[in-house]
């Protein structure tokens, strides 16, 4: 009894078996380091998530991650958190507010304000990979749903993929734009529960519902990589990983080759390219 719950447990767990095909289109992102939330520096005014940190960001020919929310009248604005306090100094949720209220703000005391997606990938323009995080209080799978929309009438049909920490909107990608690279962003839900459940917490920590989304890479914190669940969780299934937030070119050598696709802000890499990691990615 024992042994098949444990086996049923690595069944649900267990991330998409990737055929060659899948694996030559993530080679963009390994090949690359990505700019989390653009290539950002307060200091020299360039919020993060704004269109000069992405024009930036396409300039030094790094990747770019960036964060994508829906408004309250349903347009997709590229911003992190759920309310504009941390960026523009006002207690209000995103969600709560249309994109022309949205526009009155300005990012971090700068002239910048919250960028449309729209505007962002005429900005990219498929020049460098992205990295799209999926971010929804609720209804992720409607979220997700809108993003392709968008992304479609855009004609943005390549040189992107999708990650997000809520399994439902990757099982939409998954359902409806199987073809779409899908990621799993993983957090310690036990620590930060917030308003989830423990059992909510307990099944999200567990990666559970990997059974209904299947994700291509995992992307975690990377101080998980001495945890023993990570180096066990890659020995069973040898699995593409991402590893966020690199801080420092420090950060970024001590764990380099654990990861295959790096995420950093804060500082510039002396190597633009993750040197070595396609190799890596041939060995899965």
């Amino acid at each position: 009894m024992i042994l098949l719950m444990i086996l049923i447990y690595l069944w649900c767990i267990k991330p998409n078996k990737l055929t060659k095909e899948r694996r030559k289109k993530m080679q963009t992102y390994i090949s690359h380091y990505i700019a989390h939330r653009g290539l950002f520096d307060s200091n020299l005014s360039i919020p993060e998530n704004s269109i000069p940190a992405f024009k930036r960001a396409v300039e030094h020919g790094f990747g770019i991650e960036l964060d994508v929310r829906l408004t309250k009248d349903r347009q997709l604005v590229v911003f992190h958190d759920a309310t504009l306090l941390r960026m523009c100094g006002v207690n209000k949720k995103v969600a709560d507010l249309t994109y022309e209220e949205l526009k009155q703000y300005r990012l971090e005391h700068t002239n910048h304000g919250i960028p449309a997606l729209k505007e962002v990938l005429n900005v990219i323009d498929q020049k460098v990979p992205v990295v799209i995080e999926i971010k929804a209080e609720k209804n992720s799978a409607l979220t997700a749903k809108i993003l392709d929309q968008q992304l479609k009438a855009r004609h943005y049909n390549s040189n992107f993929c999708i990650e997000s920490f809520k399994p439902f909107a990757l099982k939409w990608y998954r359902d409806h734009r199987p073809e779409i690279i899908r990621g799993q962003l993983v957090s310690d839900y036990i620590k930060n529960r917030k308003n989830r459940s423990l059992f909510v917490s307990l099944i999200l920590n567990g990666l559970l519902l990997n059974v209904f989304s299947r994700p291509d890479f995992i992307a975690y914190n990377y101080k998980c990589a001495n945890k023993e669940k990570y180096r066990i969780m890659r020995k069973l299934f040898q699995f593409i990983s991402a590893g966020w937030t690199f801080k420092s070119e420090e950060e970024l050598k001590r764990v380099r080759n654990i990861f295959e696709i790096i995420i950093f802000d804060g500082f510039i890499p002396s190597n633009q390219k993750a040197k070595g990691k396609m190799e890596l990615i041939n060995k899965h």
